[in-house]
């Protein structure tokens, strides 16, 4: 796990701009290129989890005309902070066009999605922690 992490040196997983599809989560990228920088499978009480339950954080930049689907995450919270560029973000029923220093929060179980506004790619930092519904996890 990195400690310290160069988000501006941000190491590309493709030199281009793809698409990317996640049917198991139903999750459909297009036009974007992604940057993984930490990555620890574990549920809300530290055991080990499937992938949908991982404490994530990576970059994201779209092109021009990117999106990302509708889709919820059912046990994680996500941060997204925008470092350039503008979105339309769209979390549960509020829909916003978000630009650089812009700080959006999706709490579990809500339906988010967000596409690229304008000719210059949408660059964000992703942070996704994984936590418990109700009734489940931690007691006391």
């Amino acid at each position: 796990m990195k400690s310290i992490i160069d988000v501006a040196g941000a190491k590309w997983k493709t030199a281009h701009y793809v698409d990317l599809d996640y049917p198991e989560a139903g999750i459909r990228q297009h036009l974007v290129r992604v940057a993984d920088f930490v990555a620890l499978r574990g549920n809300a009480d530290g055991a080990a989890g499937p992938v949908s339950e991982t404490t994530a954080i990576g970059a994201y930049e779209y092109a021009p005309g990117g999106w990302i689907s509708d889709h919820v995450h059912p046990h994680a919270e996500q941060w997204y902070y925008i470092l350039s560029g503008q979105g339309a973000m769209k979390v549960g029923t509020e829909e916003k066009t978000v630009g650089e220093g812009h700080l959006v929060f999706v709490p579990r179980d809500t339906i988010h999605s967000y596409r690229v506004v304008g000719e210059e790619p949408l660059r964000l930092l992703n942070v996704a922690v994984p936590v418990a519904a109700a009734g489940e996890g931690r007691t006391g």
